[in-house]
């Protein structure tokens, strides 16, 4: 962990940062904390691979399913689906989980909790996608912006110059 947010590629060790602007084009891994949820287990065995990451948890189809009910209507069944997850965390009666008819739960409140659950899990940009946020909101130092060509991904150029059938995607 690094006690600055800054650009520290060309620093050296012990060296305080001079620019220590903190915006999307001014920083590096090294900056802040990491987050480890997935961590790598100490082994003698030097022949070890690590593949023990998720690629999709139980919770995951459970929120989906929650984001089903909600969006037909059914909150009571959506918060129900949602406080399955909670549980664990949290014990019975607890204010932090969602009361039974779901009353509670507004189409913000379902992509906040998509966000707790999965923080560091880096499918957060599809979620906001998915609620209509991710040019419309702003967050860090990334104002709102009409354009929404950036919801989708350019095509590659390498795959372009393959394939002259491909077109590039609007924007890019």
């Amino acid at each position: 962990m690094r006690d600055q947010v800054g650009l520290f590629k060309y620093t050296k060790p012990n060296q305080v940062l001079a620019n220590k602007t903190s915006d999307m084009n001014n920083a590096d891994q090294n900056s802040g904390i990491f987050m480890v949820k997935y961590p790598f287990y100490p082994s003698t065995d030097p022949n070890k691979i690590e593949a023990d990451y998720a690629e999709i948890r139980l919770a995951e189809i459970v929120y989906m399913l929650a984001e089903c009910k909600f969006r037909a209507g059914d909150r009571a069944t959506a918060a129900q689906l949602l406080n399955t997850v909670r549980r664990r965390n949290y014990p019975a009666n607890s204010a932090s989980l969602y009361p039974a008819g779901g009353a509670t739960l507004t189409e913000q409140e379902m992509l906040d909790e998509w966000g707790r659950e999965f923080i560091g899990e880096g499918r957060r940009r599809i979620d906001l996608i998915r609620f209509g946020k991710f040019n419309t909101s702003t967050w860090w130092d990334k104002a709102a912006d009409a354009d929404d060509h950036t919801k989708i991904y350019p095509i590659p150029l390498n795959a372009l110059n393959v394939s002259p059938q491909l077109v590039q995607n609007p924007g890019y």
